[in-house]
C-alpha cells in the first residue's frame, strides 16, 4: 500500500469518541499488521497496538489513531487532496503522523526499536497510559509524529493539561424579585471574568473557560452555575501561584446568599525539553518550538515531537497536512532513528 492509499485508509476509518476502544483498536488491525508485514513482533493491549524489534533499550515512536470526530464525519468530509493540502478527519491529528512513521520504517532494518500507536489520546490516554509508563523505563529516546507546526517546526516541548472546575451554590427566587434569591450565575460570571484577567501574570500557563452551565428557566433565579476551565501550563510553579490566586479570589462573595466549591486537576504533565536532541536536529537544519498542546510525548525522559505531516486547524473541518512534505518527513525520521540508535 503507497503512503496516500494508507493515508486515506485511514482517515476513512473512524475511530472518534464515540466509538469503544475496543472497537477502534478493531478497525485499525491493519496498521499493527503492516508492521508485522516488515518484522516486527506484534501485539494489541490497553488501548494499544504495540510493536517491537530487538530488545531493549529502545528507540521508541509514538502516535495516535483516534481522532476528536464522531462516527460519519468521514463521509460528511472525504479525504481528498487539493494543491499539495490533504483534507479530511484527522488527516494532520495524527493519521498523517501514522504514515510517516510507517513508511520510514519500511526503509529501514534496525533492531532496538519499539512503536506504540494508542487509541484513547484524545480522551486523556487512560488506559494507554499503562503501556506508555511501561515502555518509557526501556527507552532511551522517544519519537513522536504527532503534526509539525505548519512553517515545519519541530516540537521540542509541550505544556501539561489540568482542569479548573468551579460550582456555584446559590438559592432559587422568582426572577422579577432580585432580593429573594441569590444569583449563581452572577456570582460565577463575576469569577470567570476575574481568573480570565489572570492569564498576563502567568509566562506559560493559561486559563480558558470553555464549558458553563447555570439556570433551569428564564424565570427562576439561577441557584446554582458551574464552569470547566481548561488549564496549560509548563513550569510547576505557575500551578502553585494559580493555586494562591485562586484562594484570594474565590473566597470573595459579591453576591449574598452565595458559596462555592472548586477542584484543580492535572492529568497530564508537560513535555521537558531535551537538549540533546534539539542540538541534533539543530545540526540538521531544523528549527524547534513548544507547543501549547498537552501529548503523549511527556511520558518519556528524552523526546522529540512534530515529526508527523506539518498542517494546520487541527480539530476543526479545515483540518488539513501538507501531503507535499511527505517525502522530506520520511527522510527526517530515517536519518533521526539512524543517528539515535
Amino acid at each position: 500500500m503507497d503512503p496516500i492509499a494508507l493515508l486515506e485508509r485511514l482517515v476513512r476509518t473512524p475511530t472518534g469518541p464515540d466509538l469503544s476502544i475496543f472497537e477502534k483498536l478493531k478497525r485499525t488491525e491493519f496498521v499493527r499488521d503492516l508492521l508485522k508485514e516488515i518484522g516486527f513482533e506484534v501485539e494489541t493491549r490497553n488501548g494499544c497496538h504495540i510493536a517491537r524489534k530487538g530488545k531493549p533499550p529502545y528507540i521508541t515512536l509514538i502516535g495516535h489513531l483516534d481522532t476528536v470526530f464522531p462516527e460519519g464525519e468521514e463521509r460528511k468530509r472525504p479525504f481528498r487532496i487539493e494543491n499539495g493540502k490533504a483534507y479530511g478527519p484527522g488527516v494532520a491529528d495524527m493519521k498523517g503522523g501514522i504514515v510517516v512513521m510507517i513508511e520510514a520504517l519500511k526503509r529501514i532494518d534496525i533492531h532496538g526499536i519499539a512503536v506504540i500507536m494508542n487509541v484513547d489520546e484524545e480522551l486523556g490516554s487512560h488506559e494507554s497510559e499503562k503501556v506508555l509508563k511501561e515502555f518509557a523505563s526501556m527507552t532511551k529516546y522517544c519519537l513522536s509524529f504527532e503534526p509539525a507546526f505548519p512553517d515545519g517546526k519541530l516540537i521540542s516541548s509541550r505544556k501539561g493539561v489540568g482542569a479548573l472546575r468551579i460550582i456555584v451554590h446559590g438559592r432559587k427566587g422568582h426572577s422579577a424579585r432580585l432580593n429573594e434569591g441569590a444569583n449563581a450565575v452572577v456570582e460565577l460570571a463575576d469569577k470567570i471574568v476575574k481568573l480570565w484577567k489572570l492569564n498576563p501574570k502567568f509566562e506559560y500557563l493559561s486559563l480558558n473557560p470553555t464549558i458553563v452551565r447555570g439556570g433551569i428557566k428564564s424565570n427562576v433565579t439561577p441557584d446554582e452555575a458551574e464552569v470547566y476551565f481548561d488549564v496549560r501550563y509548563y513550569d510547576e510553579k505557575e500551578i502553585e501561584l494559580l493555586e494562591r490566586e485562586l484562594s484570594g479570589i474565590l473566597n470573595v462573595e459579591i453576591v449574598k446568599g452565595t458559596g462555592m466549591e472548586y477542584s484543580l486537576d492535572v492529568f497530564r504533565k508537560p513535555m521537558k525539553r531535551c537538549d540533546e536532541m534539539v542540538s541534533l536536529v539543530g545540526d540538521m537544519g531544523y528549527s524547534t518550538g513548544m507547543s501549547p498542546g498537552g501529548g503523549d510525548s511527556a511520558f518519556f525522559e528524552k523526546a522529540l515531537d512534530g515529526l508527523g505531516l506539518p498542517g494546520g486547524f487541527f480539530h476543526s473541518e479545515k483540518e488539513y497536512a501538507l501531503v507535499s512534505k511527505l517525502e522530506d518527513k520520511m527522510k527526517l525520521a530515517v536519518s533521526l532513528i539512524e543517528k539515535l540508535r
